[in-house]
Parts: C-alpha cells; sequence; structure tokens
C-alpha cells in the first residue's frame, strides 16, 4: 500500500516554506538580506505580512533574530543551519527555471570549490546516479502514519506576482506557480502514483475546487497531463518532461524535513533507489568536480 502522502516531510515542509512570500523573503536572505526594511523595499510587501511570515520563519528555526547595534539596540534576521540547509532546494528550483522558465538566459554560476561554471546536479548520495522518480521506489519509513491533522494553513492564495520583488538568478518565475502548499502536495501525490481525481482527494484531504483549481493550473503549465484510461472516461493526470525534471526538488525538500522535521520517530516515508538498491538520499552536486555543492559554494558570472 503506498504510505500516506500527507504524513511525509515533504508536507511537513511545505508547511513551513509552502508560500510564495515565504520563498521570495528566502531567496532574498540567500542573497544576504537580513533587515526588515530592506526586504520591504526589495519585495514591495506590506509591513504586517513581512512581520507575519519572519515571525513564522523564526519560530520554525529558519531564521533567528540576533542584535547588529547597542545603541539603539537593532536586530537583523540570519539564516539558521536548518535555513542554510535549504540552499539545495533553491538550486534545483533554479536548474529547473533555467531549462523551462520563460527566461532562460540565466547568467551561468561558478562553483567556488573548482572554480568552473557548473549546473548543479541532484543524484543519489549511494551510487551518484541523477535522480529521476521511474527509478524511485516509496515505501514506509521509520515515523509512518497520517497526521494526526493537516499541517497550519498559512493564508489564503495571493494573487501578488514576484516581479513585485527584484528579479534575482532563481525563485522568480517558479515562484509564482509553485509558491503555494496545494500545488506543491498535488504534484507530489502524482509523482509517487495518485493520478486519480477521488484519490488525490481523500489522500490530501482538500477541498474538490482547490483540487481542481491546482490541476488546472499544473495542465496549463505543462508540468501534468490528462490521460483518458478506460471506456468509463476516467482521467487520470500524469507527469510531463517538464514535470518530472521538478522530481530533483521534491527529492531535496524531503532531505530538508528528513533531516530537521522528522522528530525522533525517524522519517514517516523513505525512497528506496532502484538502481542501487539503497535508500534515496538527495545530493546536490557541482556537475564539473562532482563535489557537494554547500550553502554559498556558487557565485554568480557578472
Amino acid at each position: 500500500m503506498l504510505p500516506h502522502v500527507r504524513a511525509s516531510s515533504v508536507s511537513r515542509a511545505l508547511a513551513i516554506v509552502g508560500d510564495r512570500w515565504t520563498l521570495l523573503i528566502l531567496r532574498e536572505a540567500f542573497f544576504g538580506v537580513r533587515r526588515f526594511e530592506e526586504w520591504r523595499r526589495r519585495l514591495c510587501i506590506a509591513r504586517s505580512l513581512l512581520t507575519d511570515r519572519l515571525r513564522r520563519l523564526v519560530e520554525a528555526g529558519v531564521l533567528e533574530r540576533a542584535l547588529y547595534a547597542e545603541m539603539p539596540p537593532r536586530r537583523e534576521y540570519r539564516l539558521t543551519a536548518m535555513g542554510r540547509a535549504l540552499y539545495p532546494v533553491a538550486l534545483m528550483f533554479r536548474s529547473w527555471e533555467r531549462r523551462w522558465g520563460r527566461r532562460r538566459q540565466q547568467s551561468p554560476i561558478v562553483h567556488l570549490r573548482c572554480g568552473l561554471a557548473t549546473e548543479p546536479r541532484c543524484v543519489c548520495a549511494s551510487c551518484g546516479a541523477d535522480v529521476d522518480p521511474r527509478d524511485s521506489i516509496p515505501a514506509e519509513g521509520p515515523g509512518s502514519g497520517r497526521e494526526r491533522r493537516p499541517p497550519r494553513r498559512l493564508h489564503r492564495r495571493s494573487t501578488v506576482s514576484s516581479a513585485a520583488g527584484r528579479t534575482g538568478p532563481f525563485l522568480d518565475e517558479v515562484v509564482d506557480l509553485f509558491g503555494d502548499r496545494w500545488t506543491n502536495l498535488v504534484l507530489y501525490a502524482v509523482f509517487f502514483g495518485i493520478r486519480r481525481f477521488d484519490a488525490m482527494r481523500r489522500e490530501l484531504a482538500i477541498a474538490s475546487n482547490i483540487l481542481a483549481d491546482r490541476l488546472r493550473r499544473l495542465t496549463a503549465a505543462k508540468v501534468l497531463s490528462r490521460t483518458d484510461v478506460d471506456d468509463d472516461c476516467r482521467v487520470e493526470y500524469v507527469l510531463t518532461e517538464r514535470g518530472r525534471d521538478l522530481f530533483a526538488v521534491v527529492v531535496t525538500l524531503m532531505r530538508w524535513g528528513d533531516d530537521w522535521l522528522a522528530g525522533r520517530s525517524g522519517p514517516p516515508l523513505v525512497l528506496r533507489h532502484r538502481r542501487c538498491g539503497r535508500r534515496l538520499v538527495a545530493k546536490v552536486v557541482c556537475d564539473r568536480c562532482l563535489r557537494e555543492v554547500r550553502p554559498f559554494d556558487v557565485g554568480h558570472v557578472t
């Protein structure tokens, strides 16, 4: 039986970062932004909204408030080790956008450890093969079981475009499509074999109108396609090539959730890698030197 999607580390991670404003705030944090007014200026975000998102990120342990001036006392927000560990997820979003986004002329990045231009790859930490959803088998983990209640909802889906913020090297276009927890959970369900509307609705405990809207968005974005499967006019939603390329985002987010949110019981869902037979743990590496890309190991070509 397929493990419960709603109890996975990805679902838990999305309860923290599965929101467009949160993603934009984290994007700017990776660019070195630490102070409230700079975020507000760059993102054109309301003070109340920014205050709320920063508070949630601090409560989750992704950011911390630190004193940077004593007279008068002033504080800034810094990425914690937990926050820095999200950097591989951002890199995989960037790689997807670089291949499939409307604007593909992004400047290349350089791996500072080898000094060469790189396109980071997501590989299995055990065998080094590129991750692929067709080579991944979901199974119950030591912390398996359905969540007692759905993760806290951040807010009603916003219609504010990320274009209002500063255009950066990554997390620009993709945040408009994937800066929504339900969209990501629907996509995640399809990755692990839940392809029919009713099955998604039951597994995700999602309202029919919200599910229909997210499927329409993903289909319009050519991430999913509709396929007739039998004479009863039933429809399945299957991944396109564009959709399969998002698997790297899913597994890096899963690793982050496993590392930081699983607790003593361990991850609720694990992946087995068909190629090597071991547990699939995502690792983002430089495609030139094959060493792991750590937070802030890259620079941008000017």
